[in-house]
């Protein structure tokens, strides 16, 4: 039995896993629960685990610095990250296409969701990003970015919000015209605010119709030493992730749970809305979606070069 250490956020479809319903074949795996910024902070500061949930941004900057990790296809959250900006309800933005010269506030310039909310705007709705002020909630040793040492890309106007101020208390003062907050911000600020999609579920299913797919953020990287060593013990607990997630939607209709891709729609009428499974995991299944991904962090400057998906992924993992 080869004990595994492990941190990242809580999930439904990791749940299982994490509490040990589900066990992987010849691993003890030690669960450090943490959200997920905190979780890559501790591992991309001192890489004391393991394994880690990790952002598709941070990983591949990470990979460029020479970071000795992989990772395996598992996918634990997913949505349609540009569903969640939310305007002052006085900006004049009636569409996407209304964003030049905005002022746009998003949690970090190098975070997951931000990176697929931007490049849908961009590739979707024709914004460009190089026309927006665009302010951050996280900076300093608080960000992602600051632990990797990453530096905004030429040309793009990216500042943190003065003296740490929250994005949501920036829109409703009017210092924001837009910012990446989701619907919990309509609820603390009343009529002050208005999402920039009025109807979050048909613009969700344009892009799924259009596209093919529903994006993920997160991946979980794998210490390089432990892939190498013990390949069998890492695809093990591949189909470990499998199992929890199939475990975990034989229950979810049951539990109608929040955080599926529309809210609170259950699990069975989110899965009905789409061709296919919305929650695959696995490269073959995924590979529109992951070659998108990998093609945003080199648009937006976050690494330089596009490494194959096969580079990215232990193999045996899908």
């Amino acid at each position: 039995m080869t004990r595994v250490s492990l941190i990242g956020e809580i999930y439904d479809c990791v749940k299982p896993l994490f509490d040990q319903t589900i066990r992987p074949e010849g691993v003890e795996l030690v669960v450090t629960r943490a959200p997920s910024p905190e979780a890559m902070r501790r591992q991309l500061t001192d890489w004391e685990f393991d394994i880690c949930e990790m952002a598709f941004g941070a990983y591949l900057i990470a990979r460029a610095q020479g970071a000795d990790v992989t990772a395996i296809p598992v996918f634990p959250r997913r949505a349609f990250f540009h569903t969640n900006f939310v305007c002052h309800a006085d900006a004049r933005i009636e569409s996407p296409r209304d964003l030049a010269n905005k002022r746009i506030g998003v949690a970090e310039y190098v975070q997951s969701a931000t990176l697929w909310a931007r490049g849908i705007l961009e590739h979707d709705f024709g914004m460009d990003p190089h026309k927006a002020q665009w302010y951050v909630e996280r900076a300093g040793s608080g960000s992602t970015g600051e632990v990797l040492g990453f530096k905004t890309p030429h040309g793009i106007s990216v500042q943190q919000t003065p003296g740490g101020k929250s994005l949501v208390a920036m829109l409703a003062a009017r210092e924001l015209d837009m910012a990446l907050v989701g619907a919990n911000a309509l609820a603390q600020a009343g009529n002050a605010l208005r999402p920039l999609f009025a109807d979050a579920i048909a613009e969700g299913r344009r892009f799924y119709d259009t596209h093919g797919y529903v994006p993920a953020n997160h991946t979980y990287t794998v210490r390089g030493s432990l892939a190498r060593e013990h390949p069998s013990l890492v695809v093990n607990l591949y189909q470990a992730f499998r199992e929890s997630k199939a475990c975990a939607q034989q229950s979810l209709p049951r539990a109608s749970p929040p955080g599926i891709l529309f809210g609170n729609e259950p699990l069975a009428r989110t899965c009905e809305s789409f061709v296919g499974d919305p929650f695959s995991y696995g490269v073959g299944a995924n590979r529109t979606m992951l070659e998108t991904v990998v093609q945003l962090c080199q648009e937006q400057g976050l690494v330089r070069d596009k490494p194959p998906l096969e580079q990215l992924f232990m193999s045996g993992t899908d």
